[in-house]
């Protein structure tokens, strides 16, 4: 229930540990599902829109001084998703082609695919789910 709608007035309510102990049971199951979606895209390359830079840490959480783009696929809702996470300063506000290399629980990580610049033409659709093109304008 949320605070504030009728369910939270219901009697009998369900206590606090055991709403806590089914969240983290879901969440280790979703964690799962995340997992393994996210490794069917290793391999494959992927249109990104870069959102920003962060920096490498190391295991002991120590800037590594090496800048990692930050970007997101059409697979992706900001907020709500992990991000693709691309060596490298690649330009804010861009579309980019990655090689997806690895994958986490949330995240992808991936390299620039210098081998395949993107161009957008009319009339044709990127990613599942996007938008078709009719034109283009300023």
């Amino acid at each position: 229930y949320e605070i504030g709608t009728p369910s939270a007035k219901l009697p009998n309510q369900v206590p606090d540990e055991v709403k806590q102990e089914r969240y983290e049971q879901l969440m280790e199951l979703q964690q799962g599902i995340s997992l393994a979606k996210n490794q069917a895209i290793v391999g494959k390359t992927i249109d990104i829109l870069v959102e920003g830079h962060g920096v490498s840490e190391d295991e002991d959480g120590n800037d590594t001084g090496e800048t990692l783009s930050l970007g997101r696929s059409y697979r992706d809702a900001p907020e709500i998703d992990g991000y693709v996470i691309v060596e490298g300063e690649l330009p804010v506000g861009e579309i980019v082609p990655v090689r997806v290399t690895g994958a986490t629980t949330y995240d992808l990580i991936a390299t620039a695919d210098t081998r395949a610049p993107i161009v957008i033409q009319p009339g044709t659709i990127y990613g599942e789910g996007m938008i078709k093109l009719d034109s283009i304008t300023d």
